[in-house]
């Protein structure tokens, strides 16, 4: 049963399907708090030292434990850099940044002065860019791109990376363990994931490798501070090699059961803590050990698990050594990361607990809704992490825009999906809660409810005093909020539009820019649909422009990363790709596309497309035999075309656009899209 509620949920996650809408609504909904009986998370405690640490997770694993290990501790891992929850989306109100040599754009982020990982960075002298598991370095200073160098690394699959400087620090995951870690792989404790660090000089004639950072983990997400980079792990016990009944019936399962138990009892401090190793740039030991001291771990009064929530402070301005990396842990899952300057945010849902009963024998009106725990940590010493407090909301989070810190005060929105509910998602609701630091711990003071009754969220942006919200099941209500008074928020505005922004991007104190799918009334949708939206009247929010491409999709729905918005010229630039067409005289796009804003008017300035051959239109045919004894024909149709042509990124050096695909870089005139020169890999 606890291997189906596994499938079930993950099921639950990975559909995406939206719930109806139903009824209108009313433009302000405070909600009665006391009518959600929601339990208020309370700051952690942390342990005195190793002793009371290894006695608490010891405890806990005898709880849980099984003749089959640990049950419940190998479910799939949620997180956000699964992109699972349109989780992996991090991008930036403000693109634009400068130097004094050249202009150039940089990576999309959420928050000024938080810098996020990407998989192309530029300084405008130089790009960088992880493509097929290579590192490529690329000189721009010059009227043609040049190569500088690459790596390709062995073992390791890049995911995103931070330049500083001449300094890159590349995350990912390791496909074997570490020689030097502290045990081999052993297929009867699991696979355990094992996150790598890989720290670059390119400041030299060719890219070389300084140090590597091995993490025991999964990486979440990072974040960097001037030079100060948070890396967020998820990490489980290790070196556990569990006992597996040898036979059936219950004699062979109680005593592969007592043996785990006994391997329980004579655990040491190393199988539940993560370990470091970091190596030279020649796979060499420089230190190794416990990554987070015992005083450092925090824990709840009951039994939360064994998983384990890690903030690594790591600061990238010098070498990285085995006293300068200092780690702050939570006995919790995390898996949704905000950040502002100053304090980190990391999300989790809390699914129903086994260990309270099996909930499908629970009738359905008295399961528990699922609900979102938030642990807060302070990052404003540039040095170390401290654990703040702890808050928790009903519902789930949708992505890093779905939180937001704002004077004082975290506001999130969720949707309470109503899974476990008779009538499921036809009811579901989303709503707008804001938490304030108090010595109970992250506290509610303020809340709305009853946002798009039967939908669920599929956009939200913060702007100051202002979230703009958007559902959707068939259509695709705009919602305006109002949180000038915390403590009592309220919706001013709605507006309904055929299809669904995924995501937001603030244009001016008036304009918002959204980026989704047009669709039918019956929610099918028919392509990527660039919406222009006028929220300067709050209570009237009206779309007055738009911009679609039949049968397309975008990057940018489930990770606006890819966005590029270069502010001096008003461009927008979106990679898509068509993916439906009706029949075989449809003519396809695969490229990026820029898009212009004058005068309140959405204008396609160019495409830029890296295929050397125009896109195919392939058909089936058949024919399906009907009641009547008649027949149908039938069709179905593809594009077929070099996936290595797909644009990925676009980024502004001067006055060029410089577009990334697995083959090359192209260079275009930025005034009119024109191809100026190709570098191919």
């Amino acid at each position: 049963m606890r291997r189906i509620l596994a499938a079930v949920m993950c099921s639950a996650l990975l559909c995406a399907c939206a719930p109806d809408n139903a009824g209108d609504h009313h433009t302000d909904r405070p909600v009665d708090l006391s009518s959600l009986d929601i339990q208020m998370a309370a700051s952690l405690t942390p342990f005195d030292s190793c002793q009371p640490f290894l006695r608490h997770v010891k405890a806990n694993a005898l709880d849980m434990v099984g003749p089959w290990g640990l049950e419940g501790e190998f479910y799939p891992e949620m997180l956000e850099s699964s992109g699972v929850l349109r989780a992996g989306s991090e991008i930036a109100v403000d693109s634009a940044d400068s130097s004094p040599e050249v202009a150039h754009s940089s990576t999309n982020i959420q928050e000024v002065g938080v810098d996020e990982p990407d998989i192309v960075k530029t300084d405008g002298k130089r790009i960088v860019a992880i493509v097929d598991g290579e590192l490529r370095v690329v000189d721009a200073t010059g009227d043609r791109l040049r190569p500088m160098g690459q790596l390709r690394f062995e073992d390791f699959w890049p995911q995103d990376m931070f330049l500083s400087g001449d300094n890159v620090v590349v995350f990912g995951q390791m496909h074997n363990s570490p020689v030097v870690a502290r045990s081999a792989i052993n297929p009867s404790a699991g696979w355990t994931p094992i996150t790598t660090l890989i720290s670059v000089d390119i400041g030299q004639r060719k890219p070389r490798i300084t140090r590597q950072l091995h993490l025991d983990g999964s990486y979440v997400s990072s974040r960097l501070v001037d030079n100060a980079a948070r890396i967020v792990l998820q990490s489980r016990p290790t070196g556990l090699e569990w006992s597996h009944p040898k036979g059936t019936g219950l004699r062979a399962e109680r005593r592969a059961e007592e043996q785990n138990r006994k391997m329980i009892r004579e655990s040491t401090i190393d199988n539940w803590i993560p370990w470091f190793v970091l190596e030279n740039g020649r796979g060499r030991l420089v230190g190794e050990g416990t990554l987070t001291p015992c005083d450092r771990i925090y824990h709840p009064p009951s039994n939360s698990g064994l998983r384990m929530l890690n903030i690594v402070t790591i600061d990238l301005g010098g070498e990285i050594a085995p006293s300068k990396i200092a780690a702050t842990s939570v006995l919790a899952d995390g898996q949704t990361v905000y950040s502002s300057q100053k304090n980190m945010y990391v999300a989790t849902t809390e699914w129903f607990d086994q260990r309270q009963g099996d909930m499908w024998e629970t009738e359905p009106t008295q399961r528990p809704p699922l609900t979102t725990r938030i642990h807060k940590f302070d990052i404003s010493d540039p040095t170390h992490t401290r654990y703040r407090n702890s808050g928790q909301v009903i519902g789930t989070v949708l992505n890093q825009y779905s939180m937001s810190e704002h004077d004082g005060y975290f506001r999130v929105a969720t949707t309470d999906h109503k899974w476990w509910s008779p009538d499921g998602p036809e009811n579901s609701e989303s709503h707008l809660t804001i938490l304030q630091e108090t010595d109970e711990g992250l506290t509610r003071v303020g809340h709305v409810g009853n946002i798009g009754k039967g939908e669920r969220i599929y956009a939200v942006r913060f702007l100051g005093d202002l979230a703009t919200v958007v559902t959707f099941r068939q259509t695709d209500p705009l919602y305006t909020i109002d949180l000038s008074q915390p403590k009592r928020p309220r919706v001013l505005g709605e507006l309904k539009i055929l299809g669904y922004s995924a995501y937001l991007h603030p244009l001016d104190d008036s304009l918002l820019l959204g980026v989704g799918q047009d669709a039918l009334d019956t929610g099918r949708t028919l392509g990527t649909q660039v919406s222009l939206f006028d929220i300067s009247d709050l209570s009237q929010p009206k779309r007055i422009d738009q911009w679609q491409l039949a049968g397309a999709s975008s990057e940018i729905e489930f990770n606006a990363r890819a966005f590029l918005h270069w502010r001096p010229e008003n461009l927008f630039v979106l990679p898509v790709v068509t993916h439906r067409v009706e029949d075989a005289a449809t003519e396809p796009f695969v490229g990026a596309i820029a898009l212009e804003l004058k005068d309140k008017t959405l204008r396609e300035r160019g495409r830029v497309s890296h295929l050397k051959s125009v896109p195919k239109v392939r058909c089936d045919k058949w024919f399906e035999d009907n009641e009547d004894d008649t027949q149908t024909e039938r069709q179905h149709c593809w594009v077929d075309f070099d996936w290595r042509g797909n644009i990925q990124r676009s980024l502004v050096i001067g006055q060029n656009i410089h577009s990334l695909s697995s083959l090359g870089i192209m260079t275009s005139d930025i005034r009119t899209l024109e191809p100026v020169s190709f570098l191919a890999f």
